[in-house]
């Protein structure tokens, strides 16, 4: 169904009605739970917290072969992405691009589309910073991964 055909049907249910399809998605869909958390409350860190958890589960190596899974850890920040909650996403791009660097400095790990994706997530994560003016928020941990990055040659601009 196309947004513009869910608007119509939205359009046409009495507020009762989109009250029970509201609690319907709120106790059958975890994301969706997730976000009218968040809508109502304007807490993220309970949710932020785990994704963290999530995203250092795939980003650190697993089993004897030391697997490296951070594609799937992208691909939890981009299902994020989706709530369109700017903060929650830097809080979650910025915690990848630390961790990316620890697998770095611990076991001189050089991939260049690890770099390259490391990179990438380090300036979404500076874009929505600059977005929501929380430069000063931000400023320290920011320094931090950018002095970090360039002992291994990455340069992570601020």
């Amino acid at each position: 169904m196309a947004l513009r055909e869910l608007k119509k049907e939205l359009n046409q249910m009495n507020k009762t009605e989109i009250i029970k399809l509201i609690l319907e998605m709120y106790k059958k869909i975890p994301d969706a739970k997730n976000y009218l958390n968040i809508f109502t409350t304007g807490d993220i860190e309970q949710l932020t917290e785990k994704y963290k958890k999530e995203i250092e589960r795939y980003i650190y190596p697993n089993g004897r072969n030391m697997d490296l899974r951070e594609t799937e850890a992208r691909k939890i920040i981009r299902t994020v992405r989706k709530m369109n909650i700017t903060e929650l996403n830097i809080e979650l791009e910025l915690h990848y691009v630390s961790c990316c660097l620890e697998i770095i400095e611990d076991f001189g790990y050089w991939d260049e589309n690890y770099y390259i994706a490391l990179e990438k997530m380090f300036d979404n994560a500076i874009n929505g910073i600059s977005e929501l003016g929380m430069e000063d928020k931000y400023n320290e941990k920011v320094i931090s991964l950018s002095s970090k990055a360039s002992e291994y040659g990455i340069e992570l601009e601020y």
